[in-house]
């Protein structure tokens, strides 16, 4: 029998909730955390690295290569590829780093949840790459991966929004041909840009002064209070999913950065403005796919964001953006990919 073992490098919130939101289907599956000195500046670099500067270009660069130097290997990868030489099973991870520095000594299945699909996710070693859409896996084939590595999965979206999300889609229709206020969720991304928490504060007092009401999601980093005063802040991902599928049903539209949430736009019908500048190599193209579907718009404007509200509304945009969300991707994402591992016979490792 074979065993899987679940790997995360915890950099931001997208990598390591797709993975959560897989191992709710596999609760049998041990996840492991990297450890060590170049995985901790790993991280400290992801957070600075949203706010410009050399660590910026230094993570850029490691990141958009196709093969990790020597002194990379040193440090992230050293101790991993001893602890997982000839894994006899599945190692999954959550992140490229991870996939391109296992993939050649190990069998590694890959979570690319990410609609955009650039060089860095094209892990050519990979045993499996679970890709959420046909554009993402022609994105990766024409970067060099086999059709046979890749497995198209539908996206994969938090568990606990599932159970809410088509009634909520259905009552946010209704909401938009009354003229009750409405609901705008703002969400901060994992490495908390400034440009970005500047935008939300600024188009938050906006929507206020609009007349709506706001709820800011600020995830576990409670240190950025001072700049979001009015903000939510949770002890763990968990604690904010479960809030967020609380109040799901209330949410009209929603601002965030292109990344992981994007996927609430394209699948659950949840009208997304995007926080910009685009920061990351999977922001850009996440936004390119979205706009072109129909739910999502840039947020240019932060000052008068929410008239802009009011005029889409009256103009029957945000009914529009919402009906270009909703049934056109599969969502049981998650769910294929832990059917698609069990299939491998397999056995959780004792460790």
């Amino acid at each position: 029998m074979n065993q899987i073992v679940a790997l995360t490098a915890e950099i931001g919130r997208g990598h390591p909730q797709y993975l959560d939101s897989v191992l709710a289907h596999l609760p049998a599956v041990k996840k492991l955390v990297v450890s060590g000195t170049g995985w901790r500046l790993a991280r400290q670099v992801y957070h600075l690295g949203a706010q410009g500067g050399l660590l910026t270009t230094v993570y850029q660069q490691f990141r958009e290569k196709a093969t990790p130097s020597r002194l990379e290997l040193r440090l992230w990868g050293s101790k991993l590829r001893k602890q997982f030489w000839q894994f006899p099973g599945i190692v999954l991870v959550d992140h490229p780093l991870l996939a391109r520095l296992l993939a050649p000594v190990c069998r590694v299945a890959y979570l690319h949840c990410e609609i955009a699909a650039p060089e860095i996710a094209a892990v050519k070693d990979a045993w499996q790459i679970y890709v959420p859409v046909e554009f993402t896996a022609h994105q990766l084939q024409t970067r060099g991966v086999k059709p046979d590595a890749l497995s198209i999965t539908g996206l994969v979206i938090e568990p606990e929004l599932l159970p809410v999300a088509r009634s909520a889609y259905e009552s946010r229709l209704q909401r938009y041909e009354s003229d009750k206020p409405l609901t705008i969720a703002f969400f901060t991304s994992g490495a908390y840009p400034r440009p970005h928490l500047r935008t939300i504060a600024i188009a938050a007092a906006s929507a206020s002064y609009a007349g709506h009401k706001t709820i800011i999601f600020a995830g576990t980093d409670k240190t950025k209070g001072k700049l979001l005063p009015s903000a939510l802040f949770f002890n763990s991902r968990k604690a904010e999913n479960e809030q967020t599928a609380k109040l799901f049903p209330e949410i009209d539209v929603f601002v965030a950065a292109a990344h992981e949430r994007t996927n609430w736009a394209i699948g659950l019908g949840l009208p997304l403005f995007v926080l910009l500048p685009n920061i990351g190599p999977f922001a850009e193209q996440n936004f390119n796919f979205a706009r072109q579907q129909g739910t999502t718009l840039p947020l240019n404007d932060a000052q008068n964001f929410g008239p802009l509200l009011d005029t889409l509304r009256q103009q029957g945009k945000l009914q529009q953006m919402a009906q270009s969300g909703w049934g056109k991707h599969r969502l049981n994402g998650a769910r294929f990919i832990a059917d698609h591992l069990l299939s491998q016979n397999y056995h959780p490792p004792q460790f």
